[in-house]
This record gives structure tokens, C-alpha cells and sequence, in this order.
């Protein structure tokens, strides 16, 4: 893996890793953050998902959030561009409602399954700082019905200690997180165990009042 660094705003951020890093990575049993009950009940209490809702988890890795999302009877397909991370999701059973598929949010077009309008939900849990945040969040927002969500936990990127600004842990700024809803009517955004940040947006397209 390359170690040079590139420079967003007056800081310096480790180069994205590639495709055969998040390989290796999941085959040597790297682990997305386990999903809490005070995450998940924070996170029910802003959406308030339930049946009938159909979702997007995007970068989903081994699928821990989309299996939550599941439970809430939302129909769900969550979506990364590691097959190995895939692949340990779908060891961990797939049900009605329940799916997986392979997605690069950053080089290939959105998938023909994911319609204008189509979705009441899209997740982006510790993985927004991989994107192209403002063109994915735009694409977002063309994706969900006119009330429909989208919701993203960030680990927040602080300047004076590292824990989030490794390649595999990526953050973003407070000024980076600021600017994320910009083009909505509703931005909800609350703090989770200090060192990350919920948004929650709705309203794509309209002008916050």
C-alpha cells in the first residue's frame, strides 16, 4: 500500500486504500465497528425505520448495520466493492428482504437496481470519508423518494491525535461535517461517543428554512 499522503483543506489525509488492501484487510479479519443498542436506538429514534421502508447501506462491509436494518423489517441490499467483505456478510445468512451487492461508489456508475426516487433510506455508517462526499451525498438524495433519509455516522478527525485518520479509519473534520447537507431542508446532527458524528438529512433539492 502506498503511503504517500494528499492534502484536503490545510491537512494532510492517507491515500484511500485500494482494492486489494480492504482484501487483505477483511481476509486477515479486519471488523466493522459492532452496532450498540444506544447506537441503534439513537439512530431508530431520529429515522424511526419499520416494514415497508427499502434501503440502501452503502459501504456496508461485512454487513453488521445492514443486518440491524434487516431486523426493523427494512428490505435492505447493502452495498461495498470488497468481495471478501461481501463475502463474510453473506456467511452470516441472508434472508427475505435481505441482500448483498458489489458497488465502487467511486468509479463505477450507480447500479441500474438503484432507481431515481426509489429508496425511503440510505445508510453510510464509518465509511462517508471514502467518497466523494459532496457528488455521493448528491447522488444520494436523487435516489431517495421526496420523504425519504439518509443517514451517516462519521468518525470526526481531530488535529492533534490520529485515531481515525489511518486508511482503514477515516475521518472528517467538523468543517468537513459542516458542509454535509448543504441542499436539504432538514439536518439533524448529534454526537455519538465523542469521537464521531450522526447526520441525519432529508428534503434533497430544497432550501433549508
Amino acid at each position: 500500500m502506498t503511503t504517500a499522503t494528499s492534502r484536503r483543506g490545510t491537512r494532510l489525509v492517507m491515500p484511500r486504500p485500494s482494492l486489494s488492501d480492504w482484501e487483505a484487510w477483511y481476509a486477515g479479519g479486519g471488523q466493522n465497528r459492532i452496532v450498540g443498542d444506544r447506537e441503534a436506538e439513537r439512530f431508530y429514534n431520529a429515522v424511526h425505520p419499520g416494514p415497508g421502508m427499502a434501503a440502501a447501506d452503502i459501504g456496508c462491509g461485512t454487513g453488521r448495520w445492514t443486518r440491524q436494518l434487516s431486523r426493523w423489517g427494512i428490505q435492505v441490499t447493502g452495498y461495498d466493492f470488497s468481495a471478501a467483505a461481501l463475502s463474510q456478510a453473506e456467511a452470516m445468512g441472508t434472508s427475505r428482504g435481505l441482500s448483498y451487492a458489489r458497488w465502487d461508489v467511486n468509479v463505477e456508475p450507480i447500479p441500474l437496481a438503484l432507481r431515481p426516487g426509489s429508496l425511503d433510506l440510505i445508510t453510510c455508517r464509518l465509511s462517508l470519508g471514502y467518497f466523494d462526499v459532496q457528488r455521493f451525498i448528491n447522488d444520494a438524495g436523487r435516489l431517495l423518494t421526496p420523504r425519504g433519509t439518509f443517514y451517516a455516522l462519521v468518525p470526526l478527525h481531530h488535529a492533534d491525535r490520529r485515531p481515525f485518520d489511518d486508511c482503514f479509519h477515516r475521518g472528517l473534520t467538523e468543517d468537513e461535517i459542516t458542509q454535509i447537507g448543504v441542499g436539504w431542508s432538514h439536518r439533524q446532527e448529534y454526537p455519538f461517543r465523542g469521537h464521531s458524528r450522526a447526520i441525519v438529512l432529508r428534503g434533497y433539492g430544497c432550501r433549508r428554512v
